[in-house]
C-alpha cells in the first residue's frame, strides 16, 4: 500500500469513527427500537465504574478482543479472516468469524478497551463484514455442513455486529448484510435446506425463538415491518405448552430434538430470546400480546427451579452439552440464572418479585466460582475467558442488593416428569436425580456434532446426588469418570464405537413412569433393555422410591446372555484431590489409598466422607450382599467424549461401590438405600432399626414400605391382576401396569397412581385392603366404586400421558387383619411334624402323644397411629362332646417361626396369659381382648405371636378345631380386629 493510499484509508476510518460515535436524532420507530436495544444497559441498575466484577468481565472481553485483533488477517489476498477459522467446509467457522468481528466492534466502542476508538479497528471490522458477505455468507450460492450456522449462528452474530456499528455503515452495506440473512433465513418458522429450498421442517422450541430474534432484529436494522411481525408471530408457538415433541410441557419438561430433555441448554436459549424479544417489542407497534405471555414465568418456577441446585444446572437436562469442557453444570446454571434475570425485567409483579427471590437464593448459595459468582471462566479458545455479561451482572447485583427481596431457599419436592422420563427429589441439603429412557419418548443419550461420544449409559438409570460438594460433577468429571459404570446403572459396560449422530437410542420396553404424591414423595419405575442402545441382551426392572431424606433403589429380573459381567453401580463418586476420603463399611475403615479394591461379604451399611461440609453419604444394604468397592485414579481427556475437546491428559480420583450380578445373570436382584448427609453413627443406627421393608421384589411387582413415614410404593409390571401383600395379607391389587404411591398417617390416607406405559386407553382398577369412612377428594379421573370392606377405584388413564392422579380418604378406624401365619402342633411321635397348611387349628389337652396346640401371628406393620383396641376373633368349626371346655390365649415369647416350619419341638415358650373363654358351639365366634399385647409389639417388632391351648385335660372328647386362614370359608378365618387411632 502506498503512502497516499494509507493516508486515504486512515482518513476514511476517522470519518467512520466520527459517524459511529456521534449522537443521532430519531428518524422513525425502527431507529427507536435499534437505539433501545443498543442502550439496553441503561435499563439495568447502575453499578460503579470500579465495580470489581464489571472490571473483571471487561478485562476478559478486552483480552479476547486484543487476541482476535492480533490474529486477524487484514491482507488483501486473504481467504479467511483468521487462520484458525478456514472457510469453505466447516460452517461453524462462519459463525465464529462473525462472532469475533462483533467482539472487535464492541471493544471499539467500549470505554477502557485498548481498542476503543481505534480507527484501524473500525475500518478492519467493517471491511471484514463486507468481505464475509461477499465471500463466505453471501446472498446467493449454496451452503455446507450445519444448517444451524447459516440460519441461526451466523445471522445472529451478523445482526449483533450490524447493530453495534450501524451508524458507521452505509445504507447499501446494511442492505447487503440483511440480504444475506434473508437469503439464508427467509422464514423464522421453517427450516431452509442447504440447497436453498424451503424444508418441510417446522422450527420448534429454542431454534424457533433463535430465528424469531434474528428476524426481529433484522427487521429493525433493515426497517422491515414485515420481518419484525414475522419474528413476533413466531413466538406464540413456543409459548404454548406442547403435548409431544419440542417445547415446554405442562409437567415442567422441556424437549429439544424430539427425544432430549434440554432445560439446561436449549431451554436457556429459549428463555434468553423470549426475554430479549419482550424487552425489544413491548410498547412498540409490534408489542407481544399473546395470551400465554406469562408462560415463561411458569417455566422458570416449574422447570428451571427444579433442575437448578445451588447454582448448578443438573446434567440430566443438558443433553450432549455435558461433554463441553468449559461449560460444566455451574457455568450452565449461571447462564440460566442470567437468562431468568433478563426475564424478570420484563415480567409484571408479583411474578417478577417471586422469580428474583428464587434467583437471589441460587446466586447466594453458589460458591463454586470462588470469590465471586461473576468470575470469568475459560472457554475452548485458549487464552479467552468469558463470564456473565456486564448487563446481566448489573441485573443480578441489583437483585442481590435489594433488601426487599428475600432469598428463596431450595424447594423441597419430589417430581416425576413423564414427558422427559426424569425424576428429581429435593430436600434440605440434597437433591437426587434419576435419568430414564423409554420406547418412544426419551433417548438413552444424544450424540451429535462430535459431542457426547461416550454417553451410552447417561440416560439408562443414571443417578445424581447433589449436596454440599458443589463441584462433584464439575472439573474433569465427564472426561475421567468410567462411562460404563455410572451411578445407579445396571450395566454390562457395553457401548463402543462411534454412535450415530442424532439417532434415537430408545428402550424396547415401555413400562417407564412414576407416581408422585402431592410432589412430596414419588415411586419411579423403569423396565429396560439395552438392545436398541448398545446392542446387548441385558434387561431388567429398576425402581426408585423417593421417600424424603432417603431413596430406596430396587432391581429385579436382571438377566443377560452376552457373556459379560453385570453390575449395579451403587455410586461412583469423585473424591478429593488425594483420593483418600474415608470409607467405612459396617464400622470398619477401609484403606484410603487409590488402587484399593475389595469384595466385602455381608455388607450391612457403608459411609463415605464427602469432599466438603454437608456432603457425606451413607448406604444401607438390607440383603447384606457382597459389596465391591474400588478406589481408582482415572486419566482421560476431553477428546474422548467430544471430538473437538482437548487432548490434554487430565486425572481425577473416584470411589465406586457395586453389586456384582455375575456373568450371564438370570433373575438377579438388588436393594439398597441411599442416605444423604448422614454420619457413620446415623448410618449404623438406621441399618439396625431399618424401617424400610421390601414387600415384594419380583418380575410381577416391586413394592417397598417405610413404616417410619407411613409410606408405601408399588409397581405392577404386567397387565394382569396382581396383589401385593403386607404383613401376610393382601394390601393392594392392580389389574393393569401401574405405579402407586401411598401414605397413611393416622386415619388419613393419600394415594397417587399413574400409567407408566402412557399407552393404556382404558382404566386401571385398584383395590386397597383398607376400609374408608369417607372420600375426602379424588381427581376427576378417579371413580371410587367401593369404600368398605376394601377401597376400590377405577382410574381412567386414557390420554393421561403418564400424569399422576390423586385421591384422599379418611379411613375406618377399625381394621381386620388376617394372620400372617397360623398352624397347630402335636406332641409325641408327631413332635417334628408341621401342620401349617391345614385348614384347621386344633386344640386338645390329652395324654402324652395326643396333645395339640395352635399358634397364630399377625403383622401390624400396615397400621399407623396408635392402637386403640385389638381383639382376636376365632371361630370353632368342630367342638368335642366334653362339657365346659375352656381355652386360654397366651402371647408367645418368640415370633421368628414360620407357618411351614413350626413344630411341637420348635414351639416357643409362652409368655403372659391374655385371656380365656369357654368354647362355644361350632360356627359361633369368640373374641378375646389383646389390646395391651398388640400395643406393646406395635412399638417394637410389629409382630403379635399368640398360642391357644386347653385349660385342662378333657380327654379325647375335648378336641376343638378352629378355622385356619386356609379355611375355604373366608368368614370363619381368624382375624385380629384393631381400632387404630
Amino acid at each position: 500500500m502506498s503512502m497516499n493510499e494509507a493516508h486515504h484509508a486512515l482518513r476514511a476510518a476517522l470519518l467512520l469513527a466520527a459517524v459511529l460515535l456521534a449522537p443521532h436524532a430519531r428518524a422513525d420507530e425502527f431507529d427507536d427500537l435499534r437505539l433501545k436495544w443498543r442502550n439496553r444497559a441503561a435499563s439495568a441498575p447502575a453499578l460503579p465504574a470500579n465495580d470489581p466484577d464489571l472490571l473483571a468481565q471487561g478485562s476478559a472481553g478486552n483480552a479476547a478482543a486484543q487476541q482476535y485483533w492480533s490474529a486477524m488477517d487484514r491482507g488483501t489476498g486473504r481467504t479467511a479472516l483468521w487462520p484458525d477459522l478456514p472457510l469453505g467446509t466447516v460452517s461453524a467457522n462462519v459463525t465464529a468469524s462473525f462472532t469475533r468481528l462483533n467482539a472487535l466492534a464492541a471493544a471499539y466502542g467500549t470505554t477502557g478497551s485498548p481498542l476503543q476508538g481505534d480507527p484501524a479497528v473500525l475500518a478492519a471490522v467493517v471491511a471484514g463484514l463486507d468481505w464475509m458477505v461477499t465471500h463466505a455468507y453471501t446472498a446467493s450460492g449454496t451452503r455446507h455442513d450445519n444448517w444451524w450456522d447459516w440460519q441461526i449462528g451466523a445471522p445472529a452474530a451478523l445482526n449483533a455486529a450490524t447493530a453495534t456499528l450501524y451508524t458507521a455503515l452505509t445504507p447499501a452495506q446494511v442492505a447487503s448484510y440483511m440480504a444475506a440473512i434473508d437469503y439464508h433465513m427467509p422464514d423464522p418458522t421453517r427450516r431452509t435446506n442447504l440447497d436453498g429450498t424451503l424444508s418441510a421442517t417446522v422450527e420448534t422450541g429454542a431454534n424457533r425463538l433463535d430465528k424469531a430474534f434474528v428476524a426481529v432484529l433484522r427487521g429493525i436494522l433493515g426497517k422491515s415491518s414485515a420481518k419484525i411481525a414475522a419474528g413476533r408471530d413466531a413466538i406464540g408457538q413456543a409459548l404454548a405448552y406442547v403435548t409431544s415433541g419440542d417445547g415446554f410441557h405442562a409437567d415442567g419438561s422441556f424437549v429439544q430434538h424430539t427425544h432430549e430433555p434440554y432445560v439446561g441448554a436449549y431451554g436457556t436459549v429459549l428463555v434468553t430470546n423470549i426475554a430479549r424479544l419482550y424487552y425489544l417489542l413491548n410498547g412498540s407497534s409490534w408489542t407481544v400480546t399473546d395470551p400465554n405471555y406469562l408462560a415463561p414465568y411458569d417455566w422458570a418456577m416449574r422447570a428451571f427451579r427444579l433442575y437448578l441446585y445451588d447454582g448448578a444446572m443438573m446434567d440430566n437436562n443438558r443433553g450432549r452439552s455435558i461433554a463441553r469442557q468449559y461449560t460444566p453444570d455451574h457455568v450452565a446454571g449461571r447462564g440460566a440464572i442470567a437468562a431468568m434475570a433478563e426475564l424478570a425485567q420484563v415480567l409484571p409483579e408479583p411474578q417478577a418479585g417471586t422469580l428474583k427471590a428464587m434467583l437471589k437464593g441460587q446466586v447466594r448459595r453458589d460458591t463454586s466460582f470462588g470469590a465471586s459468582y461473576f468470575t470469568p471462566v475459560p472457554t475452548r479458545t485458549p487464552g479467552i475467558t468469558q463470564g456473565v455479561s456486564a448487563f446481566d451482572i448489573a441485573l443480578l447485583k441489583g437483585i442481590l442488593a435489594d433488601d426487599g427481596i428475600a432469598a428463596a431457599p431450595e424447594p423441597e419436592q419430589a417430581r416425576y416428569l413423564p414427558a422427559t422420563d426424569r425424576a428429581v427429589q429435593r430436600r434440605d441439603g440434597h437433591a437426587y436425580a434419576v435419568s430414564l429412557f423409554s420406547s418412544k419418548r426419551m433417548s438413552a443419550f444424544e450424540y451429535g456434532n462430535g459431542e457426547n461420544y461416550r454417553g451410552w449409559w447417561t440416560g439408562m438409570g443414571m443417578t445424581y446426588l447433589y449436596n454440599g460438594d458443589l463441584l462433584q460433577y464439575g472439573g474433569n468429571y465427564w472426561a475421567t469418570v468410567d462411562m460404563g459404570r455410572l451411578a445407579g446403572t445396571t450395566t454390562d459396560r457395553s457401548g463402543s464405537g462411534e454412535p450415530v449422530a442424532w439417532k434415537f437410542y430408545g428402550n424396547t420396553k415401555n413400562t417407564v413412569g412414576g407416581a408422585e404424591l402431592d410432589e412430596r414423595f414419588a415411586t419411579v419405575a423403569m423396565d429396560f433393555a439395552t438392545l436398541n442402545v448398545t446392542g446387548t441382551t441385558l434387561a431388567g426392572k429398576k425402581a426408585w422410591f423417593l421417600f424424603g431424606d432417603r431413596v430406596v433403589a430396587v432391581g429385579t429380573g436382571i438377566a443377560s446372555t452376552g457373556g459379560a459381567r453385570v453390575e449395579t453401580i451403587v455410586d461412583n463418586r469423585a473424591l478429593n484431590a488425594a483420593g483418600d476420603n474415608a470409607l467405612t463399611i459396617d464400622g470398619g475403615a477401609r484403606p484410603p489409598s487409590p488402587g484399593w479394591s475389595e469384595a466385602v461379604s455381608g455388607a450391612g451399611w457403608a459411609h463415605l466422607e464427602g469432599n466438603a461440609a454437608a456432603a457425606d453419604i451413607a448406604w444401607v444394604f438390607p440383603d447384606r450382599p457382597v459389596l465391591a468397592g474400588l478406589r481408582e485414579t482415572r486419566t482421560g481427556s476431553w477428546r474422548t467424549v467430544n471430538k473437538a475437546g482437548s487432548t490434554d491428559s487430565v486425572s481425577a480420583s473416584y470411589l465406586s461401590q457395586a453389586l456384582d450380578h455375575g456373568v450371564n445373570p438370570a433373575g438377579a436382584a438388588y436393594t439398597y438405600i441411599v442416605l444423604p448427609n448422614r454420619t457413620p453413627q446415623q448410618a449404623a443406627a438406621f441399618a439396625a432399626a431399618n424401617p424400610v421393608t421390601v414387600l415384594e421384589r419380583s418380575t410381577s411387582a416391586i413394592a417397598v414400605r417405610d413404616s417410619e413415614q407411613g409410606l408405601t410404593g408399588a409397581i405392577f409390571w404386567a397387565d394382569t391382576a396382581k396383589t401385593v401383600s403386607a404383613g401376610g395379607q393382601p394390601w393392594l391389587t392392580s389389574d393393569r401396569r401401574a405405579v402407586v404411591t401411598v401414605q397413611q398417617q393416622g386415619t388419613d390416607l393419600w394415594l397417587a397412581v399413574a400409567d407408566p406405559t402412557q399407552a393404556n386407553t382404558g382404566t386401571i382398577n385398584l383395590e386397597l385392603n383398607r376400609a374408608a369412612q369417607a372420600v375426602v377428594s379424588a381427581d376427576p379421573a378417579i371413580t371410587v366404586t367401593q369404600t368398605t370392606p376394601t377401597i376400590r377405584m377405577a382410574v381412567a388413564v386414557n390420554g393421561s400421558a403418564g400424569a399422576s392422579y390423586h385421591a384422599r380418604f379418611t379411613l375406618d378406624t377399625t381394621v381386620a387383619l388376617s394372620p400372617s401365619a397360623d398352624a397347630f402342633v402335636r406332641d409325641g411321635a408327631y413332635a417334628a411334624t408341621n401342620y401349617g397348611t391345614a385348614a384347621m387349628l386344633t386344640v386338645k389337652e390329652d395324654a402324652a402323644g395326643y396333645r395339640r396346640r395352635s399358634v397364630l401371628k399377625f403383622d401390624l406393620s400396615s397400621l399407623s397411629g396408635t392402637i386403640g383396641s385389638a381383639r382376636l376373633r376365632l371361630t370353632p368349626t368342630s367342638v368335642g362332646t366334653a362339657s365346659g371346655i375352656v381355652h386360654r390365649l397366651y402371647r408367645l415369647a418368640g415370633d421368628g417361626w414360620t407357618e411351614t416350619g413350626i413344630t411341637w419341638n420348635g414351639l416357643p415358650a409362652h409368655g403372659s396369659l391374655l385371656g380365656s373363654w369357654t368354647v362355644p358351639t361350632a360356627g359361633t365366634a369368640v373374641e378375646v381382648d389383646v389390646t395391651a399385647a398388640a400395643a406393646a409389639v406395635f412399638a417394637g417388632s410389629g409382630v403379635l405371636a399368640l398360642e391357644v391351648e386347653a385349660a385342662a385335660n378333657y380327654g379325647s372328647a375335648g378336641s376343638v378345631d378352629y378355622a385356619a386362614r386356609e379355611n375355604a370359608n373366608a368368614g370363619l378365618r381368624p382375624v385380629l380386629i384393631v381400632d387404630a387411632e
